[in-house]
């Protein structure tokens, strides 16, 4: 069972890390090509994997796979690895957002 998990676990990393090389490479857009919106989609896809061990960890205790103990400590600690991928996420986020500010104001964009 444990080999099925570990399998299926690398198979959805390599399938978000191929999905985000395909989009970034066929973009020409100056922000997608950058080095922070790489570490944005690289942050985001981290943050994402984090929120979907939590419904594995469910499913693990519903079968008797893990005891209540081990369950709220998974729990726990994924929690607090989730909340500081999200920090990370949102910090990259905001870099992003000043850098497509700046190209903005370099192209004369403005909100309207």
């Amino acid at each position: 069972m444990k080999k099925i998990f570990l399998i299926l676990s690398l198979a959805l990393i390599a399938s978000c890390t191929s999905g985000e090389k395909e989009a970034v490479s066929s973009s020409d857009d100056p922000i997608k090509s950058s080095d922070i919106y790489k570490s944005y989609v690289k942050a985001y896809n981290d943050y994402a994997s984090c929120k979907m061990e939590r419904p594995q960890l469910t499913t693990d205790f519903m079968d008797n796979k893990i005891s209540q103990e081990e369950f709220a400590k998974a729990l726990e600690r994924n929690n607090k690895s989730c909340n500081i991928k999200k920090e990370i996420f949102n910090k990259y986020y905001q870099l992003l957002e000043a850098e497509y500010d700046k190209a903005a104001v370099e192209h004369k964009i403005m909100e309207e």
